[in-house]
């Protein structure tokens, strides 16, 4: 094992580390840091090796744009000009295999240092800057990536991003990034296969885990398949899970045994987020045995925007099994068209309902992630074929006249609502919109 500071590396948070650590790194095999804060530009890490970062041991990332990759270093790269990212990362893994990040010291993006003033148009975020670093750890077509017992923290874009990897387990990892943070993404799972998430805590200022079809600018074009996701425990101001993005295909995977606290939506699964995309296929998903703190608990739509009539692929076959807890707005099930959206099984789900005041009922309104407002019910459903609803209870602990029905169904075949069913309000259903 090779140790930093064997490699002229300092450790005092001033001093630039990079060409000391990356030299220690190109040695071959896992690069060692003991206690000390090491600042740092980008690093590349090779095969067959990795980063121990003992208890203590702080990885700083560089305040200074000249001290990262090109956004053009390689084909697969790719940045955001309407998010102001660029596509320089602190740590690259780039078709590397046998990769092991691991121990329990800190991956620290140092985002404060490239944007840290309150917003006062928008309050609730942080204004950005002309330049930021995007994706802090981008792991890119690599095979057999190893993350565990360390902390990510305060990135300035998403944390972790696995891009067209295969066999990769992150366990044991916690992520903290300020709720004010611009588009500070957890867990993005895009186009990767054979991946375990387990035993993770993410506080997040948008999306904790992510489950990506965005293959396009990939070498290797593959699903998003056999993902698992399990006893996490997960917070942010956005969604908790987003399944969707991209053009490809998210399909086998489950998620179980998760806490979601404090979160605007528990679970969002869209077929299109841009307007300009055809949207990915999304089927065979799993949740189950999940606990929500959350205003919204799911919405599965066929666009964020809402229903419109523009073609869509399919999102079908998922699961919602023993989710309970708390909320205060509607669960979505929209499709653009009849059948789009089909065979959804909800089962065992116990939620009780707060608030109202922002509900409103009437014709043109918009029910969607980026709707206008929120649905008079539990459950809206639009377009959507084979919903069942097994053992789901609704407890109103609201007395808002606003909340009308416990399931507004628009154009939606209902299959099943079993007797272990109590909605609390009327079942309102209308085969035309």
């Amino acid at each position: 094992m090779n140790n930093v500071c064997d490699f002229g590396a300092v450790g005092d948070g001033r001093t630039k580390d990079t060409a000391a650590i990356q030299k220690a790194i190109d040695a071959g095999g896992m690069v060692f840091f003991p206690p000390g804060i090491y600042l740092s530009g980008t690093l590349y890490l090779k095969s067959h090796g990795g980063l121990e970062l003992a208890p203590g041991a702080v990885l700083l990332a560089s305040p200074d744009k000249e001290d990262y990759n090109a956004d053009d270093f390689c084909v697969q790269n790719s940045f955001s000009v309407q998010e102001k990212s660029s596509g320089a990362h602190f740590i690259v893994v780039l078709e590397q295999e046998d990769i092991v990040i691991r121990g329990g010291g800190v991956i620290d993006g140092n985002r404060q240092a490239f944007y840290n003033q309150i917003w006062e148009e928008h309050p609730q975020v942080f204004k950005l800057t002309d330049w930021r670093p995007g994706q802090m750890v981008y792991c890119c077509e690599c095979k057999n990536v190893r993350i565990s017992e360390v902390e990510l923290n305060n990135a300035p874009y998403w944390t972790l991003f696995l891009h067209g990897c295969e066999r990769v387990t992150v366990h044991g990892v916690r992520i903290w990034n300020d709720y004010k943070t611009h588009n500070g993404d957890g867990i993005d799972i895009d186009c990767c296969r054979f991946v375990t998430v387990s035993d993770c805590i993410i506080h997040s200022a948008d999306d904790c885990i992510t489950f990506r079809g965005n293959d396009r600018k990939l070498k290797r074009k593959q699903p998003c398949e056999f993902v698992t996701v399990t006893n996490c425990i997960l917070g942010t101001r956005c969604n908790a899970f987003r399944i969707g993005v991209g053009e490809g295909v998210i399909r086998n995977c489950t998620v179980s045994n998760v806490i979601i606290q404090n979160t605007r939506t528990g679970i969002q699964v869209n077929g299109r987020y841009s307007p300009t995309s055809e949207g990915a296929v999304i089927e065979n998903i799993l949740f189950s045995d999940i606990l929500m703190e959350v205003k919204r608990p799911l919405a599965v739509c066929s666009d964020v925007r809402g229903v419109h009539d523009q073609e869509i692929k399919p999102i079908r076959n998922l699961v919602f099994r023993n989710l309970n807890g708390t909320a205060s707005w509607s669960s979505l099930v929209e499709s653009n068209h009849r059948g789009d959206i089909r065979d959804i099984v909800f089962s065992g789900v116990k939620l009780k309902y707060r608030g109202g005041e922002d509900v409103e009922d009437g014709p043109g309104l918009i029910y969607a992630e980026f709707g206008t407002k929120n649905a008079p019910a539990a459950f809206h459903l639009a377009n959507a074929e084979k919903v069942v609803f097994r053992d789901t209870q609704i407890d109103w602990e609201s007395d808002s006249p606003n909340w009308k029905y416990g399931i507004m169904a628009v154009n939606t075949e209902i299959t099943e609502i079993n007797s272990g069913c109590d909605f609390g309000k009327p079942v309102n259903s209308a085969e035309n919109g």
